[in-house]
């Protein structure tokens, strides 16, 4: 494979990781199980899914996969109340599909134009910041029907956020609401004013735990360092130039020391 097929591999992967993240993250298992519905072209099995959004085939999935993959999202977001017109129809996956595969008829039908940026490797400093904030606005849509569901660890994190976006009414609601249901750093969290600092370094503690996860969870670790980093954090600013330093699915080893998640996973 020559570095411009490798390039179009890791760009189109990077799509497919941020369609998935669009379609609130629906789980591995998740997937399958849509998979199996009428209608569908192909099953797609869990371990094919990782292997291929964590960056371990050297080939493109074939196009009843992708179809598969494209559709499941759709119905995912459909189930959940995301808004599916930004996912993207099925016919421009293909197009996208195509020309990741270098097929001529990609660009002759005029159906697939030429992205400015490569999706999936955005950061604080190359990203339009409207997308950015897009990104992260899917982020707080998904906690927020987590949180919906009773969890405590959702609606500690929507309070990190919500301090770190300047949204402090909001972030003392959800603070209250992960201090009832006893998340077990909600408490000093909530008497914690103000709370920015503190917010800072539990958002880079959550982007580290995500960075280490693998590739197909960099856009969340991206989001939550590009939140602290807004405020100063330097080690999350550091971060985010060495995610952007290195090529795509390739981080360095990180400099910094190991940090674990804060809460309950």
């Amino acid at each position: 494979m020559t570095e411009t097929h490798k390039g179009e591999h890791h760009a189109f992967i990077a799509q497919l990781i941020e369609l998935r993240e669009a379609a609130g993250q629906p789980s591995y298992g998740r997937m399958n199980r849509l998979s199996r519905a009428p209608g569908i072209p192909k099953e797609l099995p869990t371990s094919t899914l990782s292997d291929i959004l964590n960056g371990k085939r050297e080939r493109l999935p074939d196009w009843e996969l992708v179809s598969s993959f494209v559709t499941v999202c759709h119905r995912h977001a459909e189930q959940t109340g995301l808004p599916v017109a930004p996912l993207g129809t099925v016919p421009q996956w293909q197009a996208r599909w195509l020309a990741a595969r270098k097929e001529p008829r990609a660009q002759a039908t005029g159906a697939y134009e030429p992205r400015t940026h490569t999706t999936g490797t955005y950061d604080l400093y190359r990203t339009p910041a409207e997308e950015a904030d897009r990104r992260t606005s899917r982020m707080v849509a998904y906690l927020v029907r987590r949180a919906a569901e009773g969890d405590s660890e959702p609606a500690y994190r929507l309070a990190i956020i919500k301090a770190l976006l300047g949204e402090v009414a909001e972030s003392r609601h959800w603070a209250y609401v992960a201090v009832q249901r006893r998340h077990p750093g909600a408490e000093a969290f909530d008497r914690h004013r103000p709370p920015i600092d503190l917010a800072a370094d539990l958002a880079f503690a959550y982007g580290r735990a995500y960075e280490q996860e693998g590739p197909s969870k960099l856009d969340i670790a991206r989001a939550y360092y590009r939140l602290a980093a807004g405020h100063g954090h330097l080690r999350a600013a550091e971060r985010l130039r060495a995610m952007r330093a290195v090529p795509f699915g390739k981080l360095l080893p990180a400099p910094l020391p190991t940090d674990h998640r804060p809460g309950p996973g």
